[in-house]
């Protein structure tokens, strides 16, 4: 038996927000329509107005539900660091880098996509500091927070120049400017 439909369909809204994120991670936010988001969760148009009243809205609730995720991943890989040297923490954050490039680079497209969005539409300028925030709270627990808001703008220059790269960044390339800021 298939889902429910109409009006005693509880997971609607759910549907609603797995497509939003599935188009925002495959076409970005230009391709992001209530009328393509509907199609792709099966539902009809009015039910993506009745949840979320205007694109805005949809697109700030996805954010929020993607950085949430990163949130917890994030979080959790700063707790399983645990104690470490400056050293320590260049090769960890290395590691996520290359990890984060192989594993996550849709989201990490999406970010800097929201990011350059928020600079023309200041409403969405809290969605797009998100993860930056993110980034700083955790590493803010390793080192300093001035240290941390300065490795957050470094992982985030690394990121954007990787995903524009023809090739992937070397470990050199990485752990460089990271060891500079914490190992000078």
């Amino acid at each position: 038996m298939g889902a429910k439909r109409g009006p005693a369909d509880p997971e609607r809204r759910e549907r609603i927000m797995a497509a939003t994120e599935r188009i925002l991670l495959e076409n970005g936010i230009t391709g992001l329509s209530h009328r393509t988001v509907a199609r792709e969760a099966d539902v009809p148009l009015g039910s993506t107005t009745y949840y979320f009243a205007t694109l805005d809205d949809l697109l700030d609730a996805a954010i929020h539900r993607l950085s949430e995720r990163y949130a917890r991943t994030l979080h959790e890989w700063g707790e399983a660091l645990g104690e470490v040297s400056p050293g320590e923490l260049v090769e960890a954050l290395a590691d996520l880098v290359v990890r984060q490039l192989r594993d996550n680079r849709a989201e990490l497209v999406l970010s800097f996509e929201l990011s350059t969005a928020a600079m023309r539409r200041p409403e969405l300028r809290d969605s797009a500091l998100l993860y930056a925030e993110t980034e700083r709270e955790v590493l803010s627990a390793h080192t300093d927070e001035q240290t941390a808001r300065a490795l957050s703008r470094v992982l985030d220059g690394l990121l954007l120049q990787s995903l524009a790269a023809a090739a992937p960044p070397t470990r050199a390339d990485i752990t460089g400017p990271l060891a500079a800021l914490l190992t000078p």
